[in-house]
């Protein structure tokens, strides 16, 4: 009888092994962080070899911290950071060069020249995505420009690509299953939403052949069985789906509608928008939440790439706190921020200005600014980009949002939880667990399997608080009008040096 589904949750700073029960409860996990590479301000690299290697790493200590045989395991389902680019020789099963990461801005210039052109709002209209560092396809064309052993192997055949899903699943097919899920595809740039296929013209307009990219499969399907010496017996892979989807679809957000805000890295904030293709005109990102059996599920997504990194850059940049946990003790332990406000911008402007070139700026400081206070604007800052964020959803969706799920590490600190709701105007529900992405994958390999049906899914996470709004609808106006002043001055900060 197969008791389990093991989960590999791969992130931004690190990858988690989780191994679920039927009850949905996680019995085992492991975690490790890998290696951040930054050769310059606007890269941000990985190194694919290191993520594979601790990918098996944590699974194998998972599975006998668990004290299971990999027998008992149903099947694995992976979550992953979204976009982040690798190629490699498909021969030696080597990358060509460090993955390219999807916080990475080094393509911000040809961006920008592309939108300039009648390719911009083309590719837009096709990708549902504003054209920006973050396509997987931008990635590429840096790489066939850059990198010469890339262009050699992939003039010679011997080059794929993919994303870390991809990667993750042709080494542990034993370089069988070359493939990614709907859910991944749909937020490289280069897939044609309209038409349902790889956007060859745009590639092909890049300079980046088709031919490289992988097949695309189900979120919920059939992704080939790990080499039996891996874990010491075959496990089938059937789910694989981009991490915001996964954190989406776990938290119950599957009727049209319904929306979460997954803070981790960065913040996401995802709405159901059912089985009709809309394309976003206020900023918004659409994607394909996931595909299961016949029916695709759409989305309307924003996102900011800094606001769990923020609390990050407060530690390791700063240095003025040990643990991310400590903020929300030393945020509440002073009234206000004391006129304080933190712009968060350390990576540009994502939804739905999308400025690549707006610096992060803290604005207000005086003799009396304390560490306390910029931590506390650093917080702030961050639900106050929600609010940016959550205002085009409600602009695209004319639909004013009453209640959010909440999930992601951030989620877990209560003052932000609490701002979330006093600025956004809903009603917060934070799960008992905030691991929502593991659960969405576990959720997507179950259910092809047979482990789970979609009866059973209901109710899979159970409430741990809800946050409703003390602030008045004064101040809250008050308080955006002054942000969305400091946010004007932010932007287009490069060309005004």
């Amino acid at each position: 009888m197969k008791k389990y589904i093991l989960v590999i949750d791969e992130g931004t700073t690190g990858t988690r092994a989780l191994i679920y029960d039927k009850s949905f409860e996680i019995i085992s996990q492991c975690y490790m962080e890998f290696t951040q590479y930054t050769p310059a301000e606007d890269k941000v690299e990985h190194d694919a070899m290191e993520i594979y290697e601790k990918t098996i790493n944590v699974c194998k200590q998972a599975i006998e911290g668990a004290g299971i045989d990999s027998k008992e395991i149903a099947s694995i389902g992976i979550t992953n950071q979204r976009a982040t680019c690798v190629v490699w020789n498909k021969i030696t099963g080597q990358p060509l060069y460090n993955a390219i990461v999807w916080q990475d801005v080094r393509t911000s210039e040809d961006c920008q020249k592309i939108n300039e052109s009648e390719w911009g709002e083309k590719a837009r209209k096709r990708t549902g995505w504003t054209v920006s560092p973050v396509y997987t396809s931008m990635m590429m064309k840096w790489y066939i420009e850059n990198v010469p052993s890339i262009k050699r192997a992939i003039e010679k055949g011997d080059a794929l690509m993919g994303t870390i899903d991809t990667w993750l699943i042709w080494n542990m097919t034993g370089r069988h299953t070359h493939a990614i899920s709907y859910s991944n595809a749909s937020v490289t740039g280069s897939y044609d939403l309209v038409n349902n296929e790889w956007y060859k013209e745009f590639l092909d307009y890049l300079g980046v052949p088709v031919s490289i990219y992988p097949t695309v499969v189900n979120d919920s399907g059939d992704y080939g069985k790990t080499y039996a010496s891996l874990f010491g017996s075959p496990i089938p892979i059937n789910g694989a789906i981009a991490d915001q989807h996964a954190a989406l679809f776990a938290q119950d957000c599957r009727d049209k509608g319904s929306g979460k805000i997954t803070n981790g890295t960065g913040s996401f904030l995802d709405i159901n928008i059912g089985n009709k293709l809309v394309i976003s005109n206020e900023g918004l990102n659409t994607v394909i939440a996931w595909k299961i059996g016949d029916e695709i599920t759409y989305a309307l997504e924003g996102y900011e790439s800094v606001t769990g990194s923020a609390v990050q850059w407060l530690r390791d940049g700063l240095g003025v706190i040990e643990q991310a946990s400590e903020t929300e003790a030393i945020a509440e332990s002073v009234e206000n921020s004391n006129g304080v406000i933190f712009v968060p911008a350390l990576a540009g402007l994502s939804a739905p200005f999308h400025d690549s070139s707006a610096r992060g700026t803290i604005f207000g400081i005086t003799r009396g600014t304390t560490t306390a206070h910029i931590i506390r604007a650093t917080l702030e800052g961050v639900v106050y980009r929600l609010k940016d964020i959550l205002n085009a959803v409600e602009t695209e969706s004319k639909v004013k949002m009453t209640q959010l799920r909440i999930d992601g590490g951030l989620s877990k600190n209560n003052f932000v939880a609490q701002r979330m709701a006093d600025m956004l105007d809903v009603e917060v529900q934070r799960p008992l667990s905030v691991e929502a992405t593991g659960l969405g994958a576990a959720q997507m390999a179950g259910l092809y399997c047979g482990f789970w049906t979609m009866e059973d899914l209901k109710n899979a996470m159970e409430a741990d608080k809800i946050f409703t709004s003390e602030m008045s609808d004064e101040q809250r106006e008050e308080r955006y009008r002054i942000w969305t002043d400091r946010v004007r001055r932010c932007l287009n900060a490069i060309n005004r040096n």
